[in-house]
């Protein structure tokens, strides 16, 4: 397996959580299917593509495809190039012929549906990634499982979000996104207590200003001021001028 294929971004402000141009699950993935050099600028692109080296990542892919046409993860890498500009529909069919090329790829099925979502379009990307996570070769389900309950967040359908979040948490206890959200969810229904479990190791190895805000809600719910103090002297100190810290502030007076 190629390292620089393997994952993509996790999205530290809690966005969608996207899978790299991978290999996990191309049935193409043997030499007598693709070129060496299609391979090679493959990873190439998604080298430059995780840096956001648009162009270059995009000029990568593209020699890919001039030297195999045939070579899905390349599409894949287009789509996501494209999806990262905004221009909506070169990356709509790029995610499309990907997937026509190999219909089981679950980390095209998976980036498709992060754009799909991004775009509003929250049904069809749904069905995506549950497409993703139905494939038994699918080595980071996790991701998916998250990205659906984000996306059903976004369409306000928050049992099912809460269903894909602990789906997600259940294969990857430290998904910190998934764990977010669901202690998000958890609190706005007024369970302050399973959300305070829920955020707990989150607040301590990615402790955002987003995360730190929950924390500090949940503690002032559960009348705990120190956990409150606490948080509220890391946001401060850590994030001076995020959005987040100017509620703390604003809450203070």
């Amino acid at each position: 397996m190629h390292s620089m294929l393997y994952k993509m971004f996790l999205f530290l402000t809690f966005s969608l959580v996207s899978a790299c141009v991978s290999q996990n699950t191309n049935p193409y993935n043997t030499d007598s299917a693709l070129t060496n050099q299609a391979r090679a600028h493959t990873e190439l692109g998604a080298a430059y593509l995780k840096e956001s080296k648009f162009e270059i990542a995009l000029e990568e892919f593209n020699i890919a495809i001039r030297n195999d046409p045939d070579y899905p993860l390349a599409y894949n890498g287009i789509g996501l190039v494209y999806s990262s500009l905004g221009e909506n529909a070169k990356a709509d069919a790029a995610f499309q012929k990907a997937l026509q090329l190999n219909p089981n790829s679950s980390e095209s099925h998976n980036n498709y549906g992060n754009f799909l979502c991004k775009t509003g379009q929250y049904e069809e990307s749904i069905k995506h990634f549950l497409d993703a996570v139905n494939n038994p070769l699918y080595e980071t389900p996790h991701l998916a499982y998250a990205n659906a309950g984000i996306c059903s967040i976004r369409k306000k359908d928050f049992i099912n979000a809460e269903r894909y979040l602990i789906a997600s948490l259940q294969l990857q206890p430290l998904m910190h996104p998934a764990a977010y959200h669901l202690a998000n969810i958890q609190f706005n229904r007024g369970d302050a207590k399973s959300a305070k479990t829920t955020l707990q190791n989150t607040l301590i190895v990615a402790p955002s200003p987003e995360v730190l805000w929950l924390g500090i809600k949940i503690e002032r719910v559960l009348g705990d001021k120190d956990n409150e103090a606490s948080y509220a002297i890391q946001l401060r100190k850590q994030y001076p001028n995020a959005a987040e810290t100017q509620l703390l502030l604003n809450s203070q007076h």
